[in-house]
Formats: C-alpha cells, structure tokens, sequence
C-alpha cells in the first residue's frame, strides 16, 4: 500500500511540474506577442502610418491605390519587388530593382512564401507598407541579421500576377468548347472522335499529335509524317505531365484535345539551355490520336 501511495504521489508531482512549465511556455508566447504588439505600435505612430490590421495580424497600409487592379488568385504566378527591414529601418532582403528582376514564385496552395501573408491585401498595381510580427515574419530563420522576436517591415513596390487558368478558361469559352472533363491536376480533356476499345496498361501506343500555344500556332507536330510517337500505356514520365494525364484518359482510335498549363508542361521557367522555343508561362494544347496499340 505504501508503494502504491508513493506512486501516486510521484505521478502527481509530474502532472504539476509538467502543467507549470507548460503555463510558463504559454506565458513567454504571450509575452512575445504583447512586446512585438508594442513595437509595432510604436513603428507605426512614430512613422506616422495610417495602417488597419488584417485578420491574420499583418498591419498594412496602402500607399498607392488600384481599385480595380486584379487580386492574387490561386494558380497565379507572382512577380513583386519588395524591401524587406527591422525597425530601426536595417534593410535586411530585397528583390533586384536595378536589375529590374522582380521576385516571382507561384501560387500553388503549397508555397510557404511570407508574401502570401500579405499579397491577399493588395490588388495588381497597387504599393503598400507592411508591418508583420514575428510570428508571421518567420523570426531569425528566415533572415539575416534579425534578432529572435522581431517585427518586420515590408514594403512592396511592384506587384503583378498572371493566370494561366484564366487564360485557358476565357480560351475554351470564346471558342465554345465543350470539355469532357477537367482532371483533378487541371488538364482539360475534350473527347473530339470516340475510341473503338480499352487501352491496357503496359502496352505501347503509336499517336499522331500536334502542339500547339492558345494563339493556334503550332510548335510541334508528327500530322503529315510516316513516323508516330510511341507511349506506353500508364506511363508517368518520358513526356510533359499534362500530356500523359491526358492520354492515359483515352481509348484505342480516340481523338481528344488536351489543354493544359505551363507546370504541367515544359514547367514556367523554361530551362534555355534545352533549346526548346516554348516560352516562358504557356498554356499548351495537343490535339491527339491513338493509332494502335501494341505488345512493346
């Protein structure tokens, strides 16, 4: 009985030492947020800001109004250029305005960026003035010379973003095309002639196909030649993606078009050292036909 008491008694002296020092990490957080709190109030009447704070703690002030610029979407590609201080006004990060090289990175749902902390807030051709905690500034790991718990100061000078998925939905309505089916990945996939059978994994499709940007020109075909392009059914890699999406989708003597954007294509930097001619941030389309299929 008496080591059982002594049990108890050991477990509930654990129970309160972990409960205390877990009060005293939620009172140190607490405390962070009161100072950072005052810091930035004190940024912001010294520097006489007329700034409202958003619901994801950002202060922010528009300096340059656009009412009608276009908001930052999901799929977008992003290009700002930003200077990036402490506030005692140390510039800290900078993307290359003399160079007149905006930093760009896209909008995927996936992207950790600190600019989606404050891009939601601004419309295209719009200049603000950000103040973020530390929290939301990422602290000492993000950048250089910035102490632990330090608020930030943001402003951003330029801001454009560009959606290739607009671009392909205002394409597919102009022309009137009636899409079978918008794949979870985002290739629109138009059956234009029915296929005959099933294919089979593992067996080697011959198709005719032509590429092609939303402008209707043409960079890439095999129409008109005796060769075919040969795919194996399933296949995941070899070619672009967006095409293989869309083929594995098809029957034996199908006809089909599949539109699709850049990152599920020749990606939206393209690498200039493959000499490829796609341009940068381009849908594309292949009208394609499976031919036959047959044992490899």
């Amino acid at each position: 009985m008496k080591i059982r008491l002594l049990q108890v008694l050991l477990f509930g002296t654990v129970l309160v030492s972990l409960s205390a020092c877990l009060s005293k990490v939620v009172l140190e957080d607490d405390l962070i947020v009161q100072q950072n709190e005052a810091k930035i109030q004190q940024y912001i009447s010294a520097k006489k800001l007329n700034t409202q704070k958003a619901p994801n703690g950002v202060y922010y002030a528009i300096t340059k109004a656009n009412p009608t610029g276009r908001q930052m979407v999901l799929g977008d590609t992003v290009r700002l250029h930003y200077v990036i201080s402490r506030l005692d006004d140390f510039k800290i990060d900078s993307s290359s305005v003399l160079k007149n090289q905006p930093f760009k990175f896209f909008n995927d749902g996936r992207n950790t960026t600190i600019f989606l902390k404050m891009l939601p807030y601004m419309r295209e051709g719009e200049q603000a003035t950000f103040i973020l905690p530390s929290d939301l500034a990422g602290d000492s790991q993000a950048f250089p010379n910035l102490p632990a718990n330090s608020p930030v100061r943001c402003d951003i000078s330029f801001y454009k973003s560009y959606s290739e998925e607009a671009d392909i939905d205002a394409y597919v309505t102009k022309n009137k095309i009636n899409v079978t089916e918008k794949t979870t990945e985002g290739v629109r996939y138009i059956r234009t002639k029915d296929g005959v059978a099933d294919l089979i994994a593992g067996k080697v499709l011959k198709l005719k196909y032509t590429g092609k940007y939303l402008s209707g020109k043409v960079f890439d075909t095999n129409e008109g030649k005796t060769d075919s392009l040969t795919v194996t059914v399933g296949a995941t890699s070899g070619f672009v993606r967006g095409f293989l999406i869309g083929v594995n989708k098809m029957r034996l003597g199908e006809k089909a078009t599949l539109i699709f954007a850049s990152r599920l294509g020749y990606g939206q930097v393209v690498d200039r050292r493959s000499n490829t001619t796609i341009p940068d941030e381009t849908p594309l389309i292949f009208d394609v036909e499976i031919v036959a299929q047959k044992d490899k």
